[in-house]
């Protein structure tokens, strides 16, 4: 396969074009396209400068070279836009043949690609806008003739997203949490059955508390139903 006029578009588009070596953001001398000594003749120095042709023809001379590499490295069935965006990544980054892309894509897992393609995003050690929006159109003209797939940039966007969580109403964590609050708060009750438990001295100690007992056992009983109660209705009204 080659690269479609789409494909050298965003290529042209991201690499920019400079008839003046220059040292990129990952500290590379390039020149033209994005053409470095690393992708082959000619050589980029310092001081060097060229022609509009000649970038020209530099980037189809490089282009061809990562075709040939994404032709034999990738193992699967490809649709233009899909080749066309492994070019570009492997133009960019010269790293398809080692990258775990490679490997999620060669065991038939087109899905991943795009989620693979936007691990690589860093420069120098950090994260440079133009790879994030490079690998985002990537992405996209990975999916753009493969309207099935899925796991692409609206998924990935979504990875970052915190969930929102349940309303109380769907949890019933939160529900069992405001019941035994509540509960909680009928301590000076509970202080209370304490004290009338901690004076009974034998059988009548026992009788002689048993009433103070009983009263205090049914007005815990009663909060307790209340309260029940209260969170039914609030669970069934939906609040």
């Amino acid at each position: 396969m080659k690269t479609s006029d789409k494909g050298v578009a965003l290529i042209k588009a991201h690499e920019g074009k400079r008839l003046s070596a220059y040292t990129c953001p990952g500290g590379v001398l390039t020149i033209g396209y994005g053409h470095t000594s690393a992708a082959g003749k000619p050589d980029v120095v310092r001081g060097m400068r060229i022609s509009e042709r000649e970038a020209e023809d530099i980037l189809r001379r490089d282009l061809s070279r990562f075709e040939a590499r994404v032709n034999r490295l990738v193992k699967v069935p490809l649709t233009q836009g899909q080749f066309d965006a492994l070019v570009s990544f492997d133009f960019n980054t010269g790293a398809l043949h080692s990258s775990t892309l490679l490997k999620r894509l060669n065991a038939g897992n087109h899905a991943a690609v795009p989620a693979q393609l936007m691990r690589w995003t860093k420069g120098g050690g950090r994260e440079l806008p133009g790879l994030v929006r490079r690998r985002r159109d990537e992405a996209e003209l990975w999916r753009s003739l493969d309207p099935g797939a899925t796991g692409g940039v609206a998924d990935i966007a979504e990875i970052d997203e915190p969930k929102a969580p349940k309303p109380i109403r769907q949890s019933k964590t939160a529900q069992a949490a405001f019941f035994v609050g509540a509960v909680g708060t009928l301590g000076p009750i509970n202080e209370a059955i304490t004290a009338a438990r901690t004076t009974v001295d034998g059988v009548s100690g026992f009788v002689a508390a048993g009433p103070w007992v009983i009263a205090a056992v049914a007005i815990v009983g009663a909060a307790a139903f209340i309260i029940w109660d209260r969170q039914r209705k609030l669970v069934e009204d939906g609040v």
